[in-house]
């Protein structure tokens, strides 16, 4: 059901993004995705490629308005839709308030917030292109009202926060344009393997959250027909905080 469209996915570098980028690839999507490191992009589009997908790389920091710029008109074509928008990328950041310097307070708001809005405004023509196109955003149980168990400094709450009040207006607007919009709240997670499947073995909350499962949910999601539109999903497990509490 995925095979044919095409997919923007940002943070594509590494991590979860170049998961994400390599199993949508595998899935016959046709991926476009950017991080802030050149040779981080190349290093997905090595992979997609070596596989028989298609990928492009570009080089995009979500934190500077001008570089996003330079990605989305990159991206935009008259008659070339974009399907699948994921909104991944986020600078993460923790520890108390006054750890950090004012400039990586600003990059980290700038890139988990105000990069994506900006990114998702300025390729609104090509989703709107698509018969059927999905938004999908990696929020973070970090966005989650009255959590705080996380190492994350407060501006990366705060960002996440934004990004979730963005997420939760814009799927209303967007919905009338059949355009689907899904915030999701993973805890922390880990990407064990670009091969590995999840084996239903563990019990819950003795280890992080795959990123295989966060995968399967996202493709649920989009697979799903244009009359569901899951707009919001939790997931339930440990933080590394509270797994170290647990340790002996």
């Amino acid at each position: 059901m995925l095979k044919g469209k095409r997919a923007v996915i940002t943070g594509g570098g590494r991590d979860f993004g170049q998961a994400i980028a390599v199993w949508l690839a595998r899935e016959g999507v046709e991926v476009d995705l950017c991080a802030r490191k050149i040779t981080d992009v190349k290093t997905t589009c090595d992979i997609i490629h070596s596989e028989g997908g298609v990928a492009r790389g570009y080089e995009c920091d979500m934190a500077q308005p001008d570089s996003i710029s330079r990605f989305c008109e990159a991206l935009l074509h008259p008659q070339k839709a974009i399907d699948i928008l994921i909104l991944s990328a986020a600078q993460w950041l923790e520890g108390e308030l006054e750890e950090q310097t004012p400039a990586e307070i600003i990059s980290t708001i700038n890139s988990g917030l105000t990069g994506p809005v900006l990114l998702t405004q300025a390729l609104l023509p090509g989703l709107r292109l698509s018969s059927g196109a999905d938004i999908v955003t990696i929020v973070s149980s970090c966005g989650i009202p009255q959590f705080t168990d996380s190492v994350a400094h407060p501006a990366f709450f705060a960002s996440k926060h934004g990004i979730s009040g963005f997420s939760q207006k814009l799927a209303g607007q967007m919905a009338k344009e059949n355009i689907r919009l899904t915030a999701l709240y993973p805890p922390d997670f880990e990407i064990t393997s670009l091969q590995a499947s999840t084996t239903g073995n563990e019990r819950m909350g003795e280890n992080l959250l795959n990123g295989q499962s966060l995968w399967e949910t996202i493709r649920f999601v989009l697979t799903q027909p244009r009359s569901c539109h899951i707009s919001t999903i939790y997931f339930q497990g440990p933080t590394r905080q509270a797994l170290s509490r647990s340790t002996p």
